[in-house]
């Protein structure tokens, strides 16, 4: 019994051995029109020298690069569209990201491929000091608030990422333990029950001898 809880546990803990300590992640952000991040194993250290490929919505690769040795890269963005980030470890790990279009500069040229891609041109009937006036870009406060916050928060990711597999893991160990356990357990009642039985069978024979 305490043999085939023993093999149990090592069947269940392989996999999940596998699941948890090579799982990848991709984490990324925006500074400006640099697109900047880094790929890191959840729980473990950073990934280096992954393949990174990153995206346009019209399918063309805008960067192909690998990691750093601390599992960074970044690129710079030519378009204000959503990319697509992809990294590739190899044996199977592999992570994706999305840069969101709200996420970069509006001064950046849209997607190409819109209706809207051409820019719109001033009024040949407005006057000359309005034309200037309106084309002068307005910050949006509320864009450059939100892409503060999610820099600051955005780290927090990996952390919590950490955190969850870490208290999987606890839980798989638990459960392992409370399978040898019952096992242990089951054998102690079977080798007290044979001891009791084999008492029995001894008694009688002396009985009958006699």
């Amino acid at each position: 019994m305490v043999v085939f809880s023993l093999a149990l546990a090592a069947a269940l803990l392989g996999p999940a051995n596998q699941a948890l300590a090579h799982k990848m992640k991709l984490f990324a952000t925006v500074e400006g029109a640099i697109v900047s991040g880094y790929v890191y194993f959840s729980p473990g250290g950073r990934a280096q020298d992954a393949q990174i490929t990153a995206t346009a919505p019209d399918g063309a690769t805008v960067f192909q690069g690998r990691t750093d040795p601390q599992g960074g890269f970044h690129f710079e963005a030519q378009r204000r569209v959503d990319y697509r980030i992809a990294a590739d470890g190899g044996d199977g790990h592999e992570a994706g990201f999305t840069i969101k279009a709200a996420e970069l500069p509006e001064s950046l040229p849209g997607d190409l491929t819109a209706g809207n891609a051409t820019a719109p041109t001033p009024s040949a009937t407005m006057p000359p000091a309005v034309a200037v006036a309106t084309a002068a870009p307005v910050p949006d406060l509320a864009a450059l608030v939100e892409q503060s916050v999610a820099r600051q928060i955005r780290p927090l990711r990996e952390q919590l990422d950490s955190y969850q597999e870490v208290v999987r893991w606890h839980d798989v160990l638990g459960g392992i333990g409370y399978i040898i356990g019952l096992g242990g357990l089951a054998y102690g009642f079977a080798s007290r029950s044979g001891h009791k039985l084999r008492r029995r069978l001894a008694d009688g024979e002396k009985e009958a001898a006699q």
